[in-house]
C-alpha cells in the first residue's frame, strides 16, 4: 500500500454534527467526510465525485491535537412565515489545531495523483467550515507499506465501536495541570450519501471512536505507523 502524509495547522476549526443546529458541536477531529472532501477540494471535485474517491479504495488517517475549544455566538438573520426575523445560534471551535492525515491506495498512480493535487489545490483548503482556512505546513513524500494491527493509540479516530474494547493508559503524574482531557467518544456518522441533483441524502452511517488520551486495545485494531504516529486506516 503507497501513502503521503500532509501536515496541517489551523488557526480554528469546526466539524459541526450533522444533525446539530442551533447548537453546532464540533467533533474534537476531522471525519471521513471531511478528509474526503478535502482531497475532492485539492483535485478540483464536486462533493458527489469526493466521496466517490474512498469508493473507488482511497483510505485515510488522522492523528492531531488542538490547543483548547470555545464558543462562537452568531447573530444572524432569517426569514421565517415572510417576515425577516434575528436569531442566534452557538459554534463550538476548536482553538489552534495540528493535524496529521495520511492517505493511502494500492494504486501508486492514484496515490501520486492525489498528492500532487495538493501541491496547487484547485479550491481553497479548509478545516470545517468555508471561514476556517488551513495551512498546509508539509506534503510528505510517497512511501510503501503494509498495514499491520495495532493495540496502542491517541489523537485520533478508530473505525467502528470500541468502547467495550478499550483501557486508559493515561498516567496523570505526566499530564499538565491545565491540560482538559476527554474520555473516548463514540459518533455514528455518515459515510456515504445518495445524490439527486443539488440535494444529498445520508446512505449509510457507521460509528467512530474519537480517541484523545492514550488508550489500549483488548483486541487490535489495522493501522500504518509512520512517523512515530499511528494511523487507524478509515
Amino acid at each position: 500500500m503507497y501513502y503521503f502524509i500532509l501536515e496541517i495547522y489551523a488557526p480554528t476549526a469546526s466539524f459541526r454534527l450533522p444533525e446539530t443546529h442551533t447548537f453546532q458541536q464540533t467533533l474534537p477531529l476531522p471525519p471521513v467526510t471531511t478528509l474526503m472532501g478535502l482531497a475532492g477540494a485539492a483535485l478540483g471535485l464536486s462533493f458527489e465525485q469526493a466521496m466517490s474517491l474512498r469508493e473507488n479504495g482511497l483510505l485515510c488517517g488522522i492523528w492531531g491535537r488542538h490547543e483548547g475549544e470555545a464558543s462562537d455566538l452568531w447573530k444572524f438573520q432569517k426569514i421565517k412565515s415572510g417576515e425577516v426575523i434575528s436569531a442566534v445560534l452557538t459554534r463550538e471551535i476548536l482553538y489552534n489545531l495540528e493535524l496529521y492525515i495520511l492517505y493511502a491506495h494500492k494504486d501508486r498512480k492514484i496515490t501520486e495523483e492525489i498528492r500532487k493535487a495538493f501541491l496547487c489545490p484547485v479550491y481553497a483548503l479548509s478545516a470545517g467550515t468555508s471561514d476556517d482556512l488551513i495551512k498546509l505546513r508539509r506534503i510528505g513524500e510517497i512511501n510503501e507499506t503494509d498495514s499491520k494491527p495495532c493495540w496502542h493509540y491517541e489523537c485520533t479516530i478508530l473505525p467502528g465501536d470500541h468502547s467495550e474494547n478499550l483501557e486508559s493508559s493515561i498516567k496523570p503524574e505526566n499530564l499538565p495541570i491545565i491540560k482538559s482531557i476527554r474520555p473516548p467518544r463514540v459518533f455514528l456518522l455518515p459515510v456515504s450519501f445518495t445524490f439527486s441533483g443539488e440535494a444529498r441524502r445520508v446512505k449509510n452511517r457507521a460509528y467512530f471512536t474519537f480517541i484523545d488520551t492514550p488508550v489500549t486495545l483488548n483486541q487490535p485494531v489495522t493501522a500504518i505507523v509512520s512517523e512515530g504516529r499511528v494511523f487507524p486506516l478509515l
